[in-house]
């Protein structure tokens, strides 16, 4: 479609959150840990039995009984955390910050962290809505931070998103197109490349009417299988052709087409289309996102919990958005208006423009 006047790009960060990754237990982590407190039990009840008439061993004795007890403990904390894990279906348990997840940071490590979103609008680079969510990955976002925005600003008319490849997802980008939100997303790196580029599955042409599929070299790949899977091949072509080496590793090339390739290529035709909008992106939504991790310290939380850390978020990007208005403005102007609202807040709307209007009368 159309681009909306209005451009916004959308993001992610971690955050780390107020909870050491020596803190974060994950079943495999907690079932090691319990078998290995086990071999441990195991020694100690061997070397009690073994200083059993030992009189002179009274002192050491104390110390492994005291041993043994603290990995009994141990124990049933992890068995506990364990069995929580297995009622919740959930994949790991944070100890200090139970809503806090372990997740990739930029630095190419892992952390205990939060993935704070954050949309922001190309034209100041103001933010305009964030969010917060304990789910490492990306997907899903675009349409949930595009639709935040929509009710934020009361956008009624259509507009633009642009988003890197970790929001590049089918049933996300149906999402944003019902809901008339245009979106200039990076696609991900083909899963599986043939040896020769020239012969990746985005050189094969759809054609609608036939629903089959041509190659690089003109041959046909007509659709294979049950109604439900999009399977296209042609084996026969594939045995004679000379430049099958090139095209798959295979005995003939298959080609596996996604239920939402339409809504593919449609966001691919959008991007070449526009791609020197798309390179403004990292430069609109990584100015907030680095000023509030270097300026403003906001690399990590104080608070715990998804509910605080989100109230913490909110206070951060309020105060950034403070700085870049008194940068847009002048710190006169930001004051003239905050004190307006302020009085709005106190006399309600009405009276306050009645009691500007007669203090501008004064002034005349």
């Amino acid at each position: 479609g159309l681009l909306g006047k209005e451009v916004f790009a959308i993001d992610g960060t971690k955050i780390k959150a107020s909870n050491n990754k020596k803190l974060n237990f994950s079943k495999k982590k907690l079932v090691a840990r319990i078998a290995k407190i086990d071999e441990k039990i195991t020694l100690f009840v061997a070397e009690l039995e073994k200083n059993d008439n030992a009189e002179e061993a009274t002192a050491q004795r104390v110390n492994v009984e005291e041993a043994l007890a603290s990995l009994k403990k141990r124990k049933e904390e992890y068995e506990a955390y364990l069995s929580l894990l297995e009622s919740t279906g959930e994949n790991e348990i944070s100890k200090v910050d139970p809503d806090s997840r372990l997740m990739g940071n930029n630095r190419g490590g892992v952390d205990v962290c939060y993935n704070v979103q954050s949309a922001v609008d190309a034209k100041h680079c103001l933010a305009v809505e964030v969010n917060v969510t304990n789910n490492p990955s990306d997907h899903g976002q675009l349409s949930v931070m595009s639709k935040r925005v929509k009710k934020r600003l009361k956008i009624k008319r259509s507009f633009t998103v642009l988003a890197d490849k970790g929001y590049y997802n089918g049933e996300d980008l149906l999402r944003c197109k019902k809901n008339k939100i245009v979106t200039i997303v990076a696609r991900q790196k083909v899963g599986r490349e043939a040896p020769d580029k020239e012969y990746n599955a985005d050189k094969f042409t759809y054609v609608e009417g036939k629903d089959c599929y041509i190659c690089p070299l003109g041959q046909v790949l007509k659709r294979t299988g049950t109604k439900e899977s999009r399977v296209y091949q042609n084996k026969k072509a594939c045995e004679q052709c000379p430049e099958r080496a090139k095209c798959t590793t295979g005995e003939f090339k298959r080609l596996s087409i996604s239920h939402y390739q339409r809504i593919f290529t449609a966001t691919d035709k959008r991007l070449a289309e526009n791609l020197e909008l798309y390179r403004r992106r990292q430069t609109i939504v990584e100015h907030p996102l680095g000023t509030i991790k270097r300026s403003m310290n906001g690399y990590y939380f104080l608070l715990r919990t998804i509910k605080k850390v989100r109230g913490e978020v909110a206070l951060l990007f309020f105060a950034y958005n403070l700085k870049r208005v008194q940068n847009i403005l002048g710190q006169k102007e930001l004051m003239k208006r905050l004190a307006a609202l302020l009085l709005c807040l106190y006399f309600g709307k009405a009276k306050t423009v009645a009691r500007l209007h007669l203090l501008a009368s004064e002034g005349a």
